[in-house]
């Protein structure tokens, strides 16, 4: 399954800086979510992501950048509040990406094309 990871600038230079990458786990703004970093199988070219800033509770500007991560069946699926969580995923501690699992990283406009 392909997930991704969205950001703002300096999110994705201090992740695509380092060979593994690496993605902090956090406590979200939000207290009902679980304290971990967030991904979402939510692709760039699907209706979903106009709204995906609000299912995140995150500036919209988090999803100037994009991370794109392979096999990551380790991932636990965020199953708090409504259906529309079921496209959000998070690891409860930091998350390190292998070369061999990274897919792409970048401006999020310029992956929309590939998704279409």
């Amino acid at each position: 399954m392909d997930i991704f990871h969205y950001t703002d600038k300096k999110g994705w230079n201090g992740i695509r800086a380092q060979k593994v990458w690496r993605f902090d786990a956090a406590q979200p703004k939000d207290p009902d979510r679980p304290f971990g970093a967030y991904f979402t199988d939510i692709p760039p070219s699907d209706e979903s992501l106009r709204t995906l800033h609000k299912r995140l509770r995150v500036p919209k500007e988090k999803q100037q950048y994009l991370f794109w991560l392979s096999d990551t069946i380790d991932l636990k699926q965020h199953n708090g509040g409504s259906g529309r969580d079921r496209r959000i995923y998070y690891s409860p501690i930091d998350y390190f990406v292998d070369e061999q699992r990274q897919q792409g990283e970048g401006e999020t406009e310029r992956f929309t094309e590939s998704f279409s």
